[in-house]
């Protein structure tokens, strides 16, 4: 199995690939398995760090397996900070010797296995007491891996911990498909690809995806790929889109955008928007934006790249609530560029303004405004929140852009809105205003002499 890539990748990528490899190997800690919060946001490991685990009895309880980095700085001194924790509450014997083998699972993720050596397992039996882990040597593996075998051909019904154990003594899935393909248990090739998948077996893959031909399974086939974290899904999913000519449907094809958003995987990402309209039946123009919108939510530092990189008939089409996502970022330039781009609150000004109003002063707001934040002149909610949140260059630039007063006042009347003291003298300083701008129009509607109305 490949090693995973390290230096230079985003730390979430890195993560993702990790916890999928360990899900896929039953070794994930029982407790919590978390990246820590310094590699979010899009932060990309620097090129030549290197990676190791601690694993030790915490201070209060459980077993803690701590993931670090360490590089130099500039100035030539080792950086240390760690990447990512696992816990078990457990704290028995084979509890601590478990989270070793996590340990260990994880080195030679990324230092590969530099030959061979003895697997150590888990077994669990079902009960309370504490597992055994065992030191199996070659021929104790071969009496397991034939009883492993035999079990699975008899209880069909209980296979779940069966195959991850099966799986994971083989290595492999090629190894695993060798013990196997001899004695099938009703496994499809669709099945065989999706395992493939699982345990990144680029060739074993690349071979069964040309025999599915089911459009049912080609798409839960694109969806696997599209989800599996590294350059072997990358690759994966790659296939899946030049592999046919048949388009996928739009709801496949965004559960699989947002599969591929949830790897961290940037290149895959844009990849698959890249190859939306030729590989979407009958495609949305809302479909791409829908993927900017998860990306944003889900990985902002991504979601801001995406965007940067979209056209502008991609944002524009994408759904309003963008724009509300940016307001509570306190992202003031991806709002501006989503703006610039063409997306606009449509009848969701008024909760896009709230938190504008919210996190900077009304002047700006009130720029937005007058630059590039289009409202609907019946959108009288918008008026109501300018007032509410005592921002007159905010309501004043929006009755620069055609909303009436007198078409708010009557909303207000009818719906029995309240406003404090501040807010009605904002409202009487419009009023004020809007009078004085009708006496001036129909002062100059006259005769005009040096500048002066006549």
């Amino acid at each position: 199995m490949e090693t995973i890539e390290l230096s230079g990748r985003s730390g979430q990528e890195v993560y993702e690939e990790l916890k999928h490899r360990l899900e896929g190997m039953g070794y994930l800690p029982d407790e919590y398995f978390l990246l820590d919060d310094v590699w979010e946001d899009g932060k990309v490991v620097p090129r030549d760090a290197d990676l190791f685990c601690t694993t030790d009895y915490g201070a209060s309880e459980g077993i803690y397996l701590d993931v670090r980095l360490i590089w130099y700085g500039e100035d030539g001194k080792p950086v240390i900070k760690t990447f990512a924790t696992g816990k078990t509450l457990g704290e028995s014997g084979s509890d601590m010797d478990r989270m070793f083998l996590i340990s260990s699972a994880i080195t030679k993720a990324f230092h590969g296995e530099h030959g061979a050596y003895a697997r150590f397992q888990r077994l669990e039996d079902g009960t309370e007491a504490d597992g055994a882990v065992l030191h199996l040597s070659p021929k104790e593996k071969r009496v397991l891996m034939d009883a492993l075998v035999e079990q699975r051909m008899r209880q069909e019904a209980q296979m779940t911990n069966t195959e991850q154990l099966l799986r994971r003594m083989a290595g492999s899935i090629t190894a695993y498909m060798d013990e196997v393909g001899a004695r099938p248990l009703r496994m499809s090739t669709a099945d065989r690809a999706v395992l493939a998948v699982r345990d990144g077996e680029l060739y074993a893959f690349s071979s069964l995806a040309l025999q599915v031909t089911e459009p049912e399974e080609r798409c839960s086939l694109l969806v696997e790929s599209a989800g599996r974290p590294g350059a072997v899904g990358r690759r994966m999913a790659k296939l899946m889109m030049l592999g046919t000519k048949s388009p996928y449907p739009e709801d496949v094809w965004l559960d699989a955008c947002k599969r591929a958003v949830d790897t961290g995987d940037l290149q895959r990402v844009q990849m698959m928007l890249d190859r939306t309209m030729d590989k979407v039946d009958n495609p949305s123009p809302s479909l791409p934006g829908e993927v900017l919108q998860y990306a944003y939510l889900q990985n902002p530092a991504m979601g801001s790249e995406l965007i940067r990189r979209a056209a502008p008939e991609q944002v524009a089409a994408a759904p309003s609530k963008l724009l509300c996502a940016a307001a509570y970022a306190r992202d003031l330039p991806m709002l501006t560029e989503l703006l610039q781009k063409g997306l606009q609150p449509g009848d969701h000004a008024a909760p896009l303004l709230l938190p504008l109003l919210t996190a900077y002063d009304g002047q700006r707001v009130a720029h937005l405004l007058k630059d590039s934040l289009r409202v609907r002149p019946e959108d009288y909610d918008a008026m109501n929140v300018c007032l509410r949140e005592h921002a007159p260059e905010a309501a004043e630039a929006l009755l620069g852009q055609g909303m009436k007063l007198d078409g708010y006042l009557a909303w207000a009347a009818e719906r029995g809105t309240m406003l404090d003291n501040r807010a009605r003298e904002i409202l009487e300083e419009l009023k004020i205003q809007q009078d004085q701008a009708h006496s001036v129009q129909q002062q100059g509607s006259g005769p005009v002499l040096g500048g002066l109305s006549l």
